[in-house]
């Protein structure tokens, strides 16, 4: 997909927000209840932009940071553009409305795919040790 004017100013915003933690984590709150709102409309790709979600949520925490500036950049400017509701196809227009969106996102997970694999590992592994901590009655599994 060629860069455009929404691509440019989705870019643009996510290298404030990779500066600015504090306003990626009202952004990716802000992703989560659009998703939400729109879970039907994005149902190809619901899983995948749920994962990108996650991922934003837990670097902006502070919580995962194994992550490429490159890889990061690509989320946060797939999550912004996905909250622009005027972007190149804007969204309110029924049955095409998310058709950019999906592009812009499934792009993100096929240039990416190896960092994006890794967090879902890492992810699974915290899920794990919650699971563990809570068997052995550690509270928060601190050692």
């Amino acid at each position: 997909m060629s860069e455009n004017h929404h691509q440019l100013k989705a870019e643009a915003e996510a290298a404030e927000l990779l500066a600015r933690p504090q306003l990626a984590k009202q952004m990716v709150q802000r992703a989560r209840d659009r998703l939400m709102v729109h879970r039907g409309r994005l149902a190809k790709v619901r899983e995948e932009l749920d994962t990108l979600i996650r991922l934003a949520g837990a670097w902006a925490t502070g919580r995962y940071r194994k992550l490429p500036v490159s890889t990061l950049m690509a989320v946060l400017a797939a999550l912004v553009y996905f909250l622009m509701p005027l972007d190149s196809i804007p969204d309110f227009i029924w049955a095409v409305g998310f058709v950019d969106d999906i592009a812009v996102i499934a792009n993100v997970f096929r240039l990416f795919r190896n960092d994006i694999q890794a967090f879902r590992e890492w992810e699974a592994g915290q899920q794990s040790e919650k699971a563990e901590s809570a068997e052995t009655g550690d509270g928060d599994g601190a050692a």
